[in-house]
């Protein structure tokens, strides 16, 4: 459970901080013309990338792209992270249950037999 809690304080804060380098470098343009218009629509768009790896708006300056890439590698790393633990607090709790081990027994019970049950190899 901790790491879940880690897990969604790093993800608002690189959102957070994300959004807000996407800010300063897409607001105005070297040539003089707007860009994004506002904070809010800056978090949204982060949030689409984030998730979905893909938005209706790409990064026009360099360093946008930058750390659009940057925030892409994160959210894969996040969603990597969240994949591996999710299946270990399940197999834990699996682990710590009374008929876990019976099952376990069970099975190197019937692998012990099966194998045991093999014909012998003679290579003569």
């Amino acid at each position: 459970m901790r790491g879940l809690l880690l897990l969604h304080n790093v993800i608002a804060i690189v959102s957070l901080i994300g959004a807000a380098g996407i800010y300063a470098f897409e607001r105005k343009f070297p040539n003089g013309s707007a860009g994004i218009n506002d904070y809010g629509t800056v978090l949204w768009w982060k949030r689409m990338l984030m998730s979905t790896i893909g938005s209706d708006y790409f990064p026009k300056t360099a360093q946008g792209r930058v750390l659009c890439f940057l925030l892409a590698l994160c959210a894969i790393a996040l969603c990597g992270y969240l994949t591996a633990t999710l299946p270990t607090f399940f197999v834990s709790q699996n682990a710590e249950s009374d008929r876990s081990e019976i099952a376990a027994t069970q099975s190197i019970q019937a692998v012990s037999t099966e194998i045991t049950a093999l014909p012998r190899f003679n290579p003569a």
